[in-house]
């Protein structure tokens, strides 16, 4: 009998093969030498710093990655590597318990994993993976084996089972090979689920510890569009899911071959759809995939990793690159660092609660010149790219800068005041004034948080556009953290509070005449697209393997019925009664 284990959809698909247990760990205990005499404490503690030295050299190098999302993780383990906590472990390890470098090493990482996985908070619970992958890696430099499987020759059609999986798993992983994934924990929001989206592979994480005793070579099913698990699969269910699988497959070819086609309703309403951007690759592969733009560029892969911020004209010269690569719209986000994200070259003060602190605008406005020279830059490289003179051939592109983490209207006029000030020591010149000649670089916010929702009327007037950022709006909206596998789950972007705050800020929007885009991960999800539309969003900003699936949908949509499922949405007490009205449309 088919058995079917609930967990959360993380990433798109459907995915049939056999089940592959993956269960990484340490290796083996490194035993004590009999003679404690042989141990030169000096010996083997020079010895692990030049196996430090080495990992830290290695994620330096590492957490460089072009993509974002894997230079933070990367840049996290390195912040691991350094702490004083590790170093001082290691150190008495080999002095006061007479161990060998390795065996210090593998006692210290041990013993840092299980107390990291004693918190109770699911967030630093989760760090135990990183502390493990930090400790494969110091121990290869330190010459021992490893017990961790490699994944670099899994058979074709593999479901890859496990309990979660780090970065240095991902990046084993033969992706023509692996057909699926299901991970016993984790979330949506992981690292692992934003990289399993990037290569197509569909996900389904928070399956519980009971995943892990699943019998390998099973046939089992991922669905990563409703969050199944399915194992002991009868006949009609697979083939069931086999139709799907083929239904879904060639409605991603037939999407992918209209995507450079604009996206009109069937009444006429053209609905732009553009990529979000993590890095440069996908800023140059949007055009490919049929996105009128890039309509949110996170550049913290710029600020990190390094000792000082990137300076005024490296900033401009990848702008430029960027503003000849896209389609139509370049939106690109101001550094959104500090609190759970830091950056090296600016004092990081401890928070208990770094989601709620002193990052995004909060920082940019303790920053300054951060904020400046970044605003600066893209102004220039819009106009050198886009001044007839100099490039004629340049098709006209929107670019846009978007602030983050606004919550009152002063932070708006503080930001423009630092902008018109001109300050004495700048070596470049900064033009905030409008031009007949030259394209205006227009300034946005992201509405992310409940306050700049509900004032939405008051902040319009302040700016050019506005870009509700739905992952951050519903975990602010609904207490929930979305990083949290245990609730998760609460932070559903399609709750009737958070659709509200979407409605009233697109109302606000279009009685002051500018324009909403939705940049969240809802943003990229078929069954919303109605919804979002009829709500009052202009414009989409989806995953980049969406914008052909999501164009599709809007050219299958009437807006007068979107409206209406707007009205009949809102009228909804709960999460789960919305996703059931949107199911039967």
């Amino acid at each position: 009998m088919t058995q079917i284990m609930q967990g959360l959809a993380a990433a798109p698909g459907i995915g049939i093969g056999a089940l592959h247990l993956y269960r990484p760990g340490l290796a083996a205990p490194i035993a004590p030498t009999a003679d404690e005499a042989a141990i030169d404490p000096q010996e083997e503690w020079q010895t692990f710093l030049t196996a430090h030295a080495h990992v830290d050299a290695e994620l330096e190098e590492l957490e460089a990655n072009p993509n974002s999302f894997v230079g933070e993780i990367f840049a996290a383990h390195r912040a691991i590597l350094q702490d004083r906590t590790l170093l001082d472990w290691v150190q008495a390890a080999i002095y006061e318990e007479h161990l060998s470098a390795a065996a210090a090493t593998h006692k210290v990482i041990s013993n840092l994993a299980d107390l990291f996985r004693s918190f109770e908070d699911e967030y630093f619970a989760g760090r135990a993976i990183d502390i493990l992958d930090l400790g494969q890696r110091l121990l290869t430099q330190l010459g021992e084996a490893l017990s961790r499987p490699q994944l670099t020759q899994l058979p074709p059609q593999t479901i890859l089972v496990a309990e979660d999986l780090t970065l240095s798993d991902l990046a084993q992983l033969p992706v023509d090979h692996v057909v699926g994934i299901a991970l016993a924990y984790s979330t949506p929001t992981a690292h692992s689920a934003i990289l399993a989206r990037s290569q197509g592979i569909p996900l389904v994480c928070a399956l519980g510890p009971s995943l892990l005793h699943l019998l390998p070579g099973q046939n089992a099913v991922v669905d990563g569009n409703e969050g199944h698990f399915l194992v002991n699969i009868d006949a009609a269910v697979m083939e069931r899911y086999s139709s799907e699988q083929q239904e879904y497959l060639a409605a991603g070819v037939l999407a992918l071959t209209h995507a450079h086609k604009p996206a009109y309703t069937r009444d006429g309403v053209h609905v732009p759809i553009l990529a979000n951007a993590n890095s440069p690759q996908e800023v140059s592969q949007s055009r490919s995939m049929g996105a009128d733009g890039i309509g949110l560029l996170r550049t913290e892969y710029l600020f990190q990793g390094r000792a000082i911020p990137p300076s005024y004209d490296e900033q401009r010269a990848t702008y430029a690159e960027f503003i000849t690569q896209v389609n139509r719209q370049l939106t690109v986000r101001a550094l959104d660092a500090g609190g759970d994200k830091p950056v090296s070259y600016i004092v990081h003060h401890r928070e208990d609660n770094p989601f709620l602190g002193r990052r995004g605008i909060r920082l940019l406005l303790a920053e300054p010149e951060l904020l400046r020279v970044q605003y600066c830059a893209l102004q220039a490289a819009a106009h050198a790219a886009q001044d007839p003179a100099q490039n004629p051939a340049q098709a006209p592109v929107e670019v846009r800068f978007m602030l983050p983490m606004i919550s009152t209207a002063e932070e708006i006029l503080s930001v423009r005041s630092i902008l018109n000030a001109t300050p004495p020591h700048a070596n470049f010149d900064c033009d905030t004034t409008e031009s007949d000649d030259l394209p205006h670089l227009k300034l946005g916010i992201m509405i992310e948080v409940p306050s700049a929702a509900l004032i939405a009327a008051s902040l319009a007037p302040l700016v050019d556009f506005f870009s509700i950022g739905t992952n951050d709006l519903a975990q602010y909206v609904l207490a929930s953290d979305r990083t949290n596998s245990i609730v998760a789950n609460l932070a559903d972007p399609l709750h009737p509070a958070v659709l509200h705050l979407i409605y009233q800020t697109c109302i606000a929007a279009q009685a002051a005449g500018k324009p909403v885009s939705l940049c969240g991960e809802i943003a990229g999800d078929p069954l919303a697209t109605p919804l979002l539309l009829g709500l009052g969003v202009n414009e989409l900003s989806v995953p980049l393997f969406a914008v052909p699936i999501i164009k599709e949908t809007v050219r299958d949509l009437d807006m007068a019925h979107c409206r209406q499922l707007a009205t009949a949405a809102l009228a909804c007490s709960s999460a789960a009664a919305v996703r059931a009205l949107l199911a039967t449309i």
